[in-house]
Protein backbone atom coordinates (compact mmCIF):
# COMPACT_ATOMS: atom_id res chain seq x y z
CA UNK A 1 0.00 0.00 0.00
CA UNK A 2 0.94 3.28 -0.68
CA UNK A 3 -0.13 6.89 1.27
CA UNK A 4 0.58 10.13 0.83
CA UNK A 5 0.56 10.80 4.46
CA UNK A 6 2.13 7.55 6.29
CA UNK A 7 -1.22 7.02 8.25
CA UNK A 8 -3.33 4.75 5.50
CA UNK A 9 -7.02 4.47 4.87
CA UNK A 10 -8.59 1.35 3.85
CA UNK A 11 -12.05 1.24 2.01
CA UNK A 12 -13.85 -2.24 1.56
CA UNK A 13 -16.61 -1.55 -0.56
CA UNK A 14 -18.63 -4.96 0.72
CA UNK A 15 -21.54 -6.86 -1.49
CA UNK A 16 -22.49 -8.88 -4.35
CA UNK A 17 -22.86 -7.11 -7.87
CA UNK A 18 -24.93 -10.30 -9.00
CA UNK A 19 -28.08 -9.07 -6.42
CA UNK A 20 -28.78 -5.73 -7.87
CA UNK A 21 -28.57 -3.22 -4.70
CA UNK A 22 -26.02 -5.57 -2.63
CA UNK A 23 -23.68 -3.92 -5.11
CA UNK A 24 -23.27 -0.72 -3.75
CA UNK A 25 -20.13 -1.50 -2.05
CA UNK A 26 -18.15 -1.91 -5.16
CA UNK A 27 -19.99 1.01 -6.72
CA UNK A 28 -18.80 3.26 -4.57
CA UNK A 29 -15.34 1.82 -4.50
CA UNK A 30 -15.22 2.40 -7.74
CA UNK A 31 -16.78 6.12 -7.33
CA UNK A 32 -14.25 6.86 -4.73
CA UNK A 33 -11.87 6.16 -7.77
CA UNK A 34 -12.03 9.46 -9.31
CA UNK A 35 -12.73 11.37 -6.62
CA UNK A 36 -9.89 11.17 -4.37
CA UNK A 37 -6.28 11.82 -5.29
CA UNK A 38 -4.17 8.74 -6.37
CA UNK A 39 -1.80 7.41 -3.20
CA UNK A 40 -4.29 8.32 -0.49
CA UNK A 41 -6.46 5.45 0.15
CA UNK A 42 -6.64 1.47 -0.28
CA UNK A 43 -9.94 1.13 -2.20
CA UNK A 44 -11.37 -2.28 -2.89
CA UNK A 45 -14.48 -3.89 -3.47
CA UNK A 46 -14.66 -7.41 -1.65
CA UNK A 47 -17.79 -10.28 -2.00
CA UNK A 48 -17.27 -10.53 1.94
CA UNK A 49 -15.32 -9.10 4.78
CA UNK A 50 -13.01 -12.70 5.89
CA UNK A 51 -10.70 -13.03 8.55
CA UNK A 52 -7.89 -12.27 6.53
CA UNK A 53 -8.32 -8.73 6.14
CA UNK A 54 -7.45 -8.38 10.03
CA UNK A 55 -4.01 -8.21 8.94
CA UNK A 56 -4.61 -5.02 6.01
CA UNK A 57 -6.71 -3.38 8.83
CA UNK A 58 -3.62 -3.43 10.87
CA UNK A 59 -1.53 -1.37 8.71
CA UNK A 60 -3.71 1.48 8.56
CA UNK A 61 -5.46 3.91 10.99
CA UNK A 62 -8.93 4.09 9.22
CA UNK A 63 -10.92 1.92 7.32
CA UNK A 64 -14.27 2.67 5.93
CA UNK A 65 -16.66 -0.46 5.34
CA UNK A 66 -19.51 0.48 2.78
CA UNK A 67 -22.18 -1.76 2.32
CA UNK A 68 -25.92 -2.23 1.94
CA UNK A 69 -27.56 -2.17 5.01
CA UNK A 70 -30.71 -3.49 6.01
CA UNK A 71 -33.29 -2.02 7.93
CA UNK A 72 -32.54 2.12 6.18
CA UNK A 73 -34.70 3.22 3.83
CA UNK A 74 -33.60 2.48 0.42
CA UNK A 75 -30.79 5.20 -1.01
CA UNK A 76 -30.56 7.03 2.64
CA UNK A 77 -26.75 6.67 3.80
CA UNK A 78 -25.93 6.12 7.20
CA UNK A 79 -22.50 7.05 9.00
CA UNK A 80 -21.64 5.06 12.00
CA UNK A 81 -19.19 3.35 14.37
CA UNK A 82 -19.50 -0.55 14.31
CA UNK A 83 -21.65 -2.14 17.19
CA UNK A 84 -18.70 -4.47 19.61
CA UNK A 85 -22.06 -5.95 21.16
CA UNK A 86 -22.70 -7.92 17.27
CA UNK A 87 -19.43 -9.97 18.18
CA UNK A 88 -20.67 -13.21 16.84
CA UNK A 89 -18.34 -16.23 16.70
CA UNK A 90 -14.54 -15.87 16.62
CA UNK A 91 -13.60 -17.86 13.58
CA UNK A 92 -15.70 -18.19 10.37
CA UNK A 93 -15.25 -17.70 6.54
CA UNK A 94 -17.31 -14.37 7.30
CA UNK A 95 -17.17 -12.15 9.59
CA UNK A 96 -19.16 -8.94 10.80
CA UNK A 97 -17.10 -5.60 10.24
CA UNK A 98 -17.06 -5.48 14.74
CA UNK A 99 -15.40 -8.73 14.95
CA UNK A 100 -13.07 -7.94 11.93
CA UNK A 101 -11.69 -5.09 14.44
CA UNK A 102 -11.55 -7.17 17.51
CA UNK A 103 -9.54 -9.78 15.14
CA UNK A 104 -7.17 -7.40 14.05
CA UNK A 105 -6.90 -5.84 18.00
CA UNK A 106 -5.97 -9.71 19.19
CA UNK A 107 -4.38 -10.84 16.55
CA UNK A 108 -1.92 -8.00 15.64
CA UNK A 109 -2.26 -5.19 18.44
CA UNK A 110 -4.00 -2.46 16.01
CA UNK A 111 -6.93 -0.94 16.53
CA UNK A 112 -7.91 1.58 13.46
CA UNK A 113 -10.77 3.97 13.68
CA UNK A 114 -13.48 1.87 11.78
CA UNK A 115 -16.29 3.52 10.23
CA UNK A 116 -19.61 2.14 8.42
CA UNK A 117 -21.17 3.19 5.62
CA UNK A 118 -24.68 1.66 4.95
CA UNK A 119 -27.00 2.41 1.95
CA UNK A 120 -30.24 1.25 2.02
CA UNK A 121 -31.18 -1.58 -0.91
CA UNK A 122 -34.46 -1.18 -2.60
CA UNK A 123 -33.73 -4.88 -3.83
CA UNK A 124 -31.49 -7.55 -3.14
CA UNK A 125 -33.31 -9.96 -5.55
CA UNK A 126 -30.67 -11.58 -8.56
CA UNK A 127 -29.80 -8.84 -11.33
CA UNK A 128 -26.97 -6.88 -12.25
CA UNK A 129 -27.18 -3.03 -11.82
CA UNK A 130 -28.13 -1.07 -8.70
CA UNK A 131 -32.07 0.16 -8.22
CA UNK A 132 -32.51 4.02 -9.60
CA UNK A 133 -33.00 5.43 -5.67
CA UNK A 134 -29.71 3.04 -4.78
CA UNK A 135 -27.44 4.58 -7.71
CA UNK A 136 -28.65 8.19 -7.24
CA UNK A 137 -27.16 7.50 -3.05
CA UNK A 138 -23.53 6.57 -4.53
CA UNK A 139 -22.57 10.22 -5.28
CA UNK A 140 -23.52 11.18 -1.63
CA UNK A 141 -21.78 7.92 -0.10
CA UNK A 142 -18.74 8.69 -2.23
CA UNK A 143 -18.83 12.45 -1.06
CA UNK A 144 -19.50 11.19 2.38
CA UNK A 145 -16.30 9.10 2.54
CA UNK A 146 -14.00 11.61 0.57
CA UNK A 147 -15.04 14.06 3.52
CA UNK A 148 -14.20 12.18 6.06
CA UNK A 149 -10.86 11.09 4.75
CA UNK A 150 -10.31 14.64 4.61
CA UNK A 151 -10.93 15.74 7.79
CA UNK A 152 -9.38 12.55 9.98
Amino acid sequence: MTFTDGAGVLVLGVGNSLRADDGVGEAVVERLGGVLPPGIADLRAVYQLTPELAADLAEVALVVVVDAAAGVPPGEVVVREPDAASLGEPFSHSVDPARLAAMARALYGASPRMLLVGIGPASLEPGEGLSPVVAAAVDVAADTIAAIIRER
